[in-house]
């Protein structure tokens, strides 16, 4: 006597069913398993002798889900989602962490930065795959909010709109001229003193906040800046300009550029500005691991005691 279909089917039937009707072509759903083609097949048809009734419909014009296969793909989808969350709880329980975490980041300095809490936290939790995302600002935010990112290491402040995000690098804005320039002399500005020199910039597209918070801080001080070349990107683009002679900026001062050739670097006196970068994270549904990569970040990369004030 045939057994019955709850004694017979296994999960592995269920993620073979879900990749082929997410996918309607055998040949993409075995490359996404990692199993062959033929040996696909052959569960499938299993399953459906199972269920005495066809999932798929196979022709010239490629694979198509059926009436039944519809109504079975809801809720083998669904238990597959669910056995990934017991999973997932039972090995958090035991202090096991698996699982994946996407992250964004908009310049290699950002992930640079970031690269010993990566290296430790995969230490910690081999069996957590990590992928990245170069993405700007932008683009990771909306990646964020539709699911296909699960952290992102962005310039702040940001718009809530369901995230979360932590304070884990505060950046002072430095005066940075080209190294022969005769103000390079000076050991440090408030920004009037920087009235009547030329400036190179980002554009406005590239970062709006500190773009327009910059004019009016200028503005406060009397003058308007006489921008002679904008460039787009990430604002440390301007330090190739700055370089070569073309003028003078106010930017973040990363340690990774301080060496940056042709180029020295000088403080800010008046206004004292800075910017910070945080990682940001949906606030419904976020896993485990991204939990604990982000409290391990604040635990390797705290905030000076004056910034933590600051923010209170």
């Amino acid at each position: 006597m045939r057994a019955r279909y709850g004694e017979r089917m296994e999960l592995r039937h269920l993620r073979y069913f879900v990749a082929v009707a997410e996918a309607l072509n055998f040949t993409h759903a075995a490359a996404r398993l990692r199993v062959a083609q033929p040996a696909l097949s052959r569960q499938i048809k299993d399953l459906e002798a199972e269920l005495e009734t066809p999932l798929f419909e196979r022709g010239r014009a490629g694979v198509q889900i059926t009436p039944a296969g519809k109504a079975f793909y809801r809720r083998a989808r669904a238990i597959l989602t669910q056995a990934a969350e017991a999973t997932n709880e039972a090995r958090t329980a035991a202090g096991i962490i698996t699982g994946s975490l996407s992250l964004g980041f908009p310049s290699g300095l950002h992930l640079n930065y970031l690269a010993p809490v990566i290296s430790a936290f995969r230490q910690a939790h081999p069996k957590v795959e990590f992928d990245y995302f170069h993405e700007t600002r932008d683009q990771q935010l909306k990646a964020l909010r539709e699911g296909r990112l699960d952290l992102s290491f962005l310039t702040l402040p940001m718009p809530s709109g369901g995230l979360e995000h932590r304070v884990i690098w505060r950046v002072p804005f430095k005066v940075a001229l080209p190294q022969r320039y005769p103000l390079a002399k000076q050991r440090s500005f408030e920004l009037a003193d920087l009235r009547g020199e030329d400036f190179v910039f980002c554009t406005r597209e590239s970062w709006s906040v500190f773009y327009d918070e910059f004019f009016r801080h200028c503005a406060n001080a009397g003058f308007r800046p006489r921008v002679v070349k904008e460039i787009g990107g990430y604002p440390t683009n301007v330090l190739g300009l700055i370089s070569v002679g073309l003028g003078i900026s106010v930017v973040p001062h990363f340690e990774q550029v301080e060496r940056f050739r042709g180029i020295v670097w000088r403080t800010l006196t008046k206004p004292r500005l800075w910017t910070d970068f945080g990682l940001v994270w949906r606030r419904q549904g976020a896993s485990p691991v991204v939990s604990q990569f982000v409290a391990m970040a604040e635990k390797m990369l705290p905030l000076p005691q004056e910034v933590d004030r600051a923010q209170q």
